[in-house]
């Protein structure tokens, strides 16, 4: 893992900045309780939240990190998420009309209850940063380790819309 310090990350007196924006922590034990309240039908409002999130966490990185290339943003943006707590994300494949993340170590795992809507909220978060890298996209969730142990990890699919 990269320093964060030297990516912009600055924390004082109990309050988070990434590149001079306020940033919070958002435990996942919301979802949970969304989920319980909602059940199945939180699913789009929590893919909505993690996409505006995505969308805005991506552009304001952006315009810091200065990308050249969609390698470097993918893999910028990756990094950066992995520090976050919600797993370990690795690309997989990257080229202009398919983005391909790993997440290894999905926090749902380590929850007392297992919860397939923290993957709904993840979704969201990758479908807001292929919006700013590929357009328009659909962004499907392939393999679940939450639904099935033996992956061992999830992988998703950024596939950009015609």
């Amino acid at each position: 893992m990269k320093n964060l310090k030297l990516k912009g990350l600055k924390y004082s007196n109990g309050k988070y900045d990434l590149f001079n924006e306020r940033f919070v922590f958002f435990p996942p034990q919301i979802i949970n309780i969304l989920s319980s309240i909602y059940g199945e039908g939180v699913k789009s409002l929590l893919v909505w939240l993690g996409k505006k999130v995505g969308w805005a966490l991506i552009q304001e990185w952006d315009d810091n990190l200065k990308s050249k290339t969609l390698n470097d943003l993918v893999n910028q943006f990756s990094s950066i998420l992995s520090n976050h707590g919600w797993g370990r994300f690795t690309p997989k494949k990257i080229s202009d009309n398919l983005i391909v993340i790993e997440l290894h170590h999905n926090i749902s795992n380590d929850l007392d209850s297992k919860s397939k809507y923290i993957c709904y909220y993840i979704t969201g978060i990758l479908a807001g940063f292929g919006e700013y890298a590929l357009y328009r996209v659909n962004v499907i969730e392939n393999n679940c380790c939450v639904e099935n142990p033996s992956f061992g990890s999830c992988e998703f699919r950024i596939e950009k819309s015609i």
